[in-house]
């Protein structure tokens, strides 16, 4: 319901009619709407991370599962408004989710790094620390200042994205990473032409 309907117009009598429960049984398991909202997020993510676990769980490489990730992002765009709502709204619980999900992504970004050293595709010498915080202030800075991206007929947020991924991490790729990069870049693009 928040997802579909937005996080200020479900009000907790509507919950309770979906859920075909009383009000005051919806109160006996929530203290008030905060307390449903957050745990019901906190649901929603980690079943959206077990949902993009199984669909990387057979990337032949990092930068496959990179563009799976990219995908389902792309499939995903009601998590942004979602996002959006709960900052405007309930900006303490944006905070604590936002931590959390920092935490979450610092850990498979790490790993992620790891994987393709070990794959020979990123570049052993690398300082892993920089790379994770240059990639994190740029996608961040991205996101803040969207808004800019309409100046730009024909430009989404999505394409840089894409675009920033990819050139970030041919940076940070062996000549081998290049390669396959950029051959999942021309199918990615060929399969993104026939949709």
């Amino acid at each position: 319901m928040f997802l579909d309907e937005g996080i200020k117009s479900v009000r907790m009598d509507d919950i309770a009619v979906r859920l075909g429960v009383s009000k005051r049984t919806l109160y006996e398991m929530f203290s008030d709407k905060s307390d449903l909202l957050e745990q019901s997020l906190g649901h929603y993510f980690i079943r959206k991370r077990g949902e993009m676990e199984a669909r990387t769980r057979d990337a032949a490489n990092i930068f496959e599962e990179i563009f799976l990730i990219l995908a389902a992002m792309k499939s995903d765009e009601r998590r942004g408004v979602l996002i959006g709502n709960l900052k405007k709204f309930y900006p303490e619980i944006h905070r604590r989710i936002e931590e959390e999900a920092h935490k979450f992504s610092d850990r498979e970004f790490d790993r992620l790094l790891d994987r393709g050293i070990q794959q020979g595709l990123l570049l052993p010498d690398m300082n892993k620390d920089l790379a994770m915080v240059t990639l994190t202030y740029t996608m961040t800075a991205l996101f803040d200042q969207k808004h800019r991206l309409r100046r730009h007929d024909g430009v989404s947020l999505q394409m840089t994205f894409e675009y920033v991924i990819v050139n970030f991490f041919r940076g940070l790729s062996t000549h081998k990473g290049i390669e396959i990069i950029d051959e999942i870049v021309k199918k990615y693009r060929i399969a993104q032409t026939r949709k």
